[in-house]
C-alpha cells in the first residue's frame, strides 16, 4: 500500500472507555447523508490506556465493531495519540497512523555538533527573516538562533526517531492494509 492520504475532513473521536465508537461512527453517516465525508479517527493516548487500563487493541476492536455494524464503506483510522518512543511498541500492530508527542524533548540541551550544523546549513536564519503575511521581518543573530536550536533540535531528532522506530518493527513505513483499516 501507498501513502495513505486523509480526506478534506477527519474528526478525532475519543472513545475513552471503548463503549461510544457506533455513536460517532453514527455522526459521521449523518455527516455522509448530507454529502459531506467525514472521516473518523478513533484515539487514545498512552496516558488515557494506562488511567482505564485499557490497550490500543481495544480501541481497534470497538472501531472495527462499528464499522461492521453500521456497514461503514468509506476510510477510518485508528491513531496512536500523543506517542513517544517509551510506548510504542503496543501501538504498532492497531494503529494505522502516529501522532508523536515530542514534548519530553523540548528544552533538553542538542548535541553541539548538531547545533553547529544547523546553524550552518540555515544561513538565512540569521538577520531579517521575512515571513509571509507578517508586516514587519523579524531580526536575529547567530545567538537568538542557537537558542532556538538548543532548546528545540533535540525534540525535532527525537520526532525522526520515533516513526525510524515504527518502520523498523512493521512491514515497512506503512503496513499493508486498505483505506478501511483492514488487512
Amino acid at each position: 500500500m501507498g501513502r495513505v492520504i486523509l480526506p478534506i475532513f477527519s474528526v478525532g473521536v475519543g472513545d475513552r472507555f471503548a463503549h461510544q465508537a457506533k455513536a460517532q461512527l453514527s455522526a459521521c453517516l449523518l455527516a455522509a447523508r448530507e454529502g459531506v465525508e467525514v472521516v473518523p479517527v478513533w484515539n487514545k493516548s498512552n496516558r488515557e490506556h494506562l488511567i482505564i487500563g485499557s490497550e490500543p487493541d481495544d480501541t481497534r476492536r470497538a472501531a472495527d465493531a462499528a464499522v461492521r455494524e453500521l456497514g461503514w464503506d468509506a476510510p477510518y483510522f485508528v491513531d496512536a495519540d500523543h506517542i513517544n518512543l517509551n510506548a510504542v511498541g503496543r501501538y504498532i500492530d492497531p494503529c494505522d497512523f502516529f501522532t508523536l508527542d515530542v514534548a519530553d524533548g523540548i528544552g533538553k540541551p542538542a548535541d553541539p555538533q548538531d547545533v553547529a550544523r544547523f546553524i550552518q546549513s540555515h544561513p538565512e536564519l540569521v538577520g531579517a527573516v521575512a515571513i509571509p503575511n507578517v508586516e514587519l521581518p523579524i531580526k536575529t543573530d547567530r545567538h537568538f538562533i542557537e537558542g532556538v536550536a538548543n532548546k528545540f533540535l533535540a525534540a525535532i531528532k527525537y520526532a525522526g526517531d520515533i516513526p525510524r522506530s515504527i518502520g523498523r518493527k512493521r512491514r515497512g513505513p506503512v503496513r499493508d492494509r486498505d483505506l478501511n483499516g483492514r488487512d
